[in-house]
């Protein structure tokens, strides 16, 4: 329900998964027993030869060539590649605040909030999910109800998930969750936006795509 891509949203969780676990791995092998030839020794030679390059290069990239050399001896000139790598990841998590901020909030417990001049009133989302939720269950070509709240780009919003019964239309499901929720409008005393997902019956279409209308 959020705005943010599903298919993003689990190739980055993949990524993170695959990179943790070949870190583990490496880690592991790394601390194995066992002489030359062995799968320990061949990792710690990576991480031998691994080192090495990094010392290389940070001494090839001081941050004050003219005196790097001296500097790099006595520990204080440093390399321009940390800089780097710290301006990296400081733009990594400007980049990831600011997606997570732009993208939807999440589940929300509040629908609606009217301020007055005695104070605020808010307007559970239990409310309106128990309200929608039974307005529909009642007809007979519903098979489940489920309602959830959440905040869409700063917005209270609706999802209905309505599955329908064998053989039942969808047509007549979605024209009465639309006169559900222009009803829900008028009580709440303003309109919120809300996503209504009509899934067939599995036993009729099994592995069927969701309908959203």
């Amino acid at each position: 329900m959020t705005s943010s891509n599903r298919f993003l949203n689990r190739m980055l969780l993949v990524v993170v998964g695959v990179v943790a676990l070949g870190v583990g791995a490496f880690l592991v092998a790394a601390t194995l027993p066992g002489g030359s030839g062995s799968m320990g020794a061949t990792v710690r030679g990576w991480l031998t030869r691994a080192s090495s390059a990094v010392a290389d290069a940070v001494a090839a990239t001081p941050l004050d060539p003219s005196g790097g050399a001296h500097g790099a001896g006595a520990g204080g000139a440093g390399s321009w590649l940390a800089v780097a790598l710290a301006a990296l990841c400081l733009l990594l998590v400007i980049v990831f605040v600011v997606a997570a901020v732009a993208h939807g909030g999440g589940r929300t417990g509040r629908l609606v909030v009217h301020d007055e001049p005695a104070g605020s009133i808010a307007i559970s989302a239990a409310f309106a999910e128990t309200a929608v939720a039974d307005a529909l269950s009642a007809r007979r070509d519903v098979a489940t109800v489920h309602v959830s709240a959440w905040t869409v780009r700063g917005r209270p919003a609706l999802k209905v998930r309505v599955r329908v019964t064998a053989g039942a239309a969808p047509a007549p499901v979605v024209a009465a969750a639309s006169d559900v929720v222009r009803g829900l409008d008028r009580v709440l005393g303003e309109a919120v936006p809300v996503l209504v997902e009509v899934v067939g019956a599995s036993v009729v279409k099994r592995g069927s795509d969701p309908r959203v209308a």
